[in-house]
Parts: C-alpha cells; structure tokens; sequence
C-alpha cells in the first residue's frame, strides 16, 4: 500500500504513521462520520492533534455557517484574533503558498526561518499569545466552492513537525477534500428551505421566495399575515396577485422578470412599485430582485424574491437585510456597506484602520459567503434589496 506524501515523494507503509492500520482507518472514518454533522468537527480536529502532536488545529471551509471550526482543546478567542486581525498580518500564508503546491503539506519551518518568525508581529503579537510556534497544514481544493484551510500548531519547545507528522496529513488529504464537499452538499440540501426561511422570519418585511416558473415556495410570517388578511396581495394556485386588476398587470410583469420566465419588456431586473389596498391605507412598497446568487442555505429552485413593506414603517438597512439573509459577521457586514458606497478595499482598510491584507481577508469572505465572484456582483445584489442603503 503505498500514500503519497509532499508532492514527488512516496511513502511505503503510510499507517505507520498513524500507530498502526487501524488507527488510520479509524480516524479515516471518524472523517466520514463528519459529513452533515458540523457538530462533530472539534472532535475529529482533536483526534487529528493527537495523530501529529499538535496542541491546537483550525479548519477554515465550509464546516461550519460559521465557515471555520476549532479543535475542543483550542480557546475560541485564537479564533477570534485571527479573524479579526492577524489574518491579514500572517507572515507564513504567503512564504507557504509559494513554497507548497495545494494538497501538499505545508510546513512553516520551512517557509519561514525561526530567526525571522520571531521578529514577526504575526509571532509576538498572536502565536506566542496561545503558546504556538511551529504550524502545519494543508490547503485542500474543493472545486467551484475555492479551498479549505488545515493547520494545526504546538510550541516551540515540541519542536517543528516532521515527515512522518506530514504524512498522516498527506494521507488523510483526500479523504477530508471529500468529506468537506459531501458535507458542504449535504448542509446546503439539509438546511436550504429551513434556514432561509428562519432568516427571512427576522426580517422587517414580508417576503416571498419564488421558483423558475413564478410560484411562491417560500414565505415568512409577515407574509402569511399579508396574504390572509387580503386588503393588498392574494395567493392563488401558489401565485401572487394584486387585489386590484389594473396593478396586476403591472405585478406579473414584474414577477415573470426576476423569476426569468415571459416575455416581460421595460421591467427591470429589481423593480420597484406601489399597490392600493381594499381598505384605502397607505399603498404598500413591492420591490422584486432576482435571486440568482448561489447562497450557500437556499433552495436550489429559488429564483426570485418579494419583499413587500409599508411605506409608513422605518425601513430595514440593505445591510441589515445582508446580514441575515447571509449569515454575515457585524465586521463583513461593515465591509459590505463600504463597498456598496463605492470604495475600493484599499480605502476600505483606510476607513476601517485595518490593514489591506485584512481587509481583503474579509472582502473574499463576503463574497463566498453571498455566492458571488466580484465585487460588482456583490453590489448589484445588495442593490436589488429593499432598504434605507447603509446601517
């Protein structure tokens, strides 16, 4: 049986590694035993320290909504540090990425010498804080969702990581590149109808989701109400309607349009329109966007959304809206605002005191978690919200 190890190298007997054939295949399994349990990761990052005579490990993907997890031994607040701030001060993410190809075990005596590591902000400031020197890890390819991050850490005084170390890493590489993807599968498939659903709840508006074709397949409690009570929208054969015959027209112009469906001409993508109510109050505001943003928790039929607000009560922020829909960090949500506004990320980092290495460390976070590839889309589609523009 034969593993491959740092790339142009070949191990016999891999499992020595590990203590034995089945010690590998057990933590092997207990890797499986992952997929659609985000709960179960600070449990196999455990087992992974003790597999490398590693004190702590960190996984960066898609294992969490959080979209990292943390061995149970690893204090929380070294997660939050790094997120925060020293992402974009780490002094080996890019020595490593020139060093290692991904899918090979990184290792950061390597990239980096100690002398130099020790004079680093990334060290005084942060490793040295959660009693780490030495780090190992993996950058694992995961398709069109980008990459995980591996990396596990222990003191100085353990010494650096070593071949036999890397070669449990190297061993295991595949099956965790497998894992993350059937579990990010599954969790989007598991929590797609439940999880929108509970964001939409928390919103200020009524909303609607609707389907390729125009049906409703979604609603939050506001909606309901809405439509029970009548005075303005109706639901027939799992459709909206105007009360009023002559905004219908209007209504299903604008519908067909964000769901992609018709021949519908002059309504643009993310119209914006009034409709009377039976009872004479106030018309209500109907704003119909798209929803072509592959959002990691939503149907996979979902095409278009319907908020539907009174024009009487105080607006919910686009970014508000940003950050429930998309499970976005109060910092991301910022970032969101500031590029709405026009900015660059280097005058974001200005405007936030951060540097730029950070400040892009988030922007790529925003964008993976709202499922769009350029800034460009990410306002467009904070654009077709409803709301007052920035919180």
């Amino acid at each position: 049986m034969q593993a491959a190890g740092p790339r142009g190298a070949m191990f016999q007997n891999p499992e020595s590694a590990f203590g034995g054939r089945q010690e590998m295949l057990s933590l092997i399994e207990l890797i499986y035993s992952g997929v659609g349990a985000a709960e179960r990761w600070p449990g196999i990052l455990d087992r992974l320290n003790a597999a490398v005579g590693a004190e702590q490990t960190i996984i960066f993907g898609p294992v969490t909504q959080a979209g990292a997890a943390i061995s149970a031994g690893t204090g929380e607040q070294m997660l939050r540090d790094f997120l925060s701030h020293y992402a974009g001060v780490n002094v080996l993410a890019g020595p490593c990425d020139r060093m290692f190809p991904t899918g090979d075990v990184r290792y950061s005596h390597k990239a980096v010498p100690d002398v130099e590591f020790e004079r680093s902000e990334f060290y005084n400031d942060f490793f040295q804080q959660h009693n780490a020197f030495y780090s190992m890890g993996l950058k694992v390819p995961l398709g069109p969702r980008g990459e995980a991050y591996l990396s596990a850490q222990r003191p100085r005084s353990k010494g650096p990581f070593g071949e036999s170390e890397g070669l449990v890493y190297a061993t295991l590489m595949p099956h965790l590149q497998r894992a993350l993807m059937l579990h990010a599968r599954m969790t989007q498939m598991e929590t797609g109808v439940l999880g929108l659903e509970a964001a939409l709840d928390d919103m200020g508006h009524a909303v609607f989701g609707l389907d390729g074709v125009g049906r409703v397949i979604l609603s939050n409690q506001r909606a309901e109400e809405l439509v029970r009570g009548g005075d303005a929208l109706l639901l027939r054969n799992r459709r909206l309607a105007s009360v009023v015959p002559e905004m219908n027209r209007r209504l299903q112009e604008a519908l067909a349009c964000a769901a992609g469906v018709g021949t519908a001409t002059g309504v643009p993508d993310g119209s914006s329109l009034l409709l009377e109510r039976r009872s004479g109050g106030p018309a209500l505001r109907v704003t119909v966007t798209p929803f072509a943003a592959a959002m990691a928790a939503r149907p996979s039929d979902l095409a278009a959304l319907v908020y539907v607000s009174d024009p009487g009560s105080k607006p919910q922020s686009r970014a508000e809206s940003m950050r429930k829909l998309y499970k976005l960090t109060p910092a991301e949500g910022r970032i969101a605002d500031l590029l709405l506004e026009g900015l660059e990320v280097r005058e974001v980092s200005q405007r936030l005191g951060v540097t730029l290495e950070t400040a892009r460390f988030h922007v790529k976070r925003v964008l993976a978690k709202t499922g769009v590839r350029r800034q460009s889309e990410l306002v467009r589609l904070m654009l077709g919200l409803p709301g007052a523009g920035a919180a």
